[in-house]
């Protein structure tokens, strides 16, 4: 989907698309950081910038939809982030950052634009990366039919080089009460989950 296909998908929405929480491993791993700068990556309608805001992080969310961007600013405590409308392959941040969260982004360049957010972690700082895995289609789990927009922990792994350290890159299986949809998921969801930190 391409970014007016997202406007016209956020505007159909009430109240927006994505449930109102991240995701319970990025709240895991995210959670036990203590508060710094953040960019959340393709932040739709704004459920983990605002979460990461509320949390006493410096946040910037970006996208490229400027419907989802409104009803993210919308929310109660919206104005605590900044809201950025910008692509991935173009964003540049002012300044490298001590936490870079994406949450289902899913590109046919998956390793570089995964590759090119990683540049913008501090020395020091934390990458968290989740999206839907290859195996969830033959598992019937909600997200996109396409596998060469899905994610593999081969893939994620080898989108970081020597100045990351892995901390974890595997699949996981997200169950129906960690819902990504607001209307939540009839069954699980299989997803690959990254958690990097940057050594130098």
């Amino acid at each position: 989907m391409d970014a007016t296909q997202w406007d016209e998908r956020y505007r159909a929405s009430a109240g927006g698309v994505w449930a109102t929480q991240p995701p319970a491993v990025v709240r895991e791993i995210a959670g036990a950081l203590a508060p710094g700068s953040a960019i959340d990556v393709a932040t739709g309608d704004g459920r983990t910038a605002l979460w990461l805001a509320q949390r006493g992080w410096t946040t910037t969310g970006i996208d490229f939809s400027s419907a989802g961007l409104a009803l993210a600013a919308a929310r109660p405590g919206g104005d605590a982030v900044s809201w950025v409308r910008a692509d991935v392959h173009e964003f540049e941040p002012a300044a490298s950052v001590d936490l870079v969260v994406s949450c289902y982004l899913h590109l046919r360049d998956n390793a570089a634009a995964i590759a090119r957010i990683a540049e913008w972690v501090a020395v020091g700082g934390t990458l968290v990366v989740i999206g839907h895995d290859v195996d969830n289609i033959a598992a019937g789990g909600h997200g996109p039919s396409d596998p060469a927009i899905l994610y593999t922990p081969e893939l994620l792994r080898g989108a970081l080089d020597d100045r990351f350290r892995i901390e974890r890159c595997e699949q996981v299986t997200r169950g129906t009460g960690d819902s990504e949809l607001r209307d939540g998921h009839a069954q699980p969801a299989i997803d690959t989950v990254l958690h990097a930190v940057r050594v130098r």
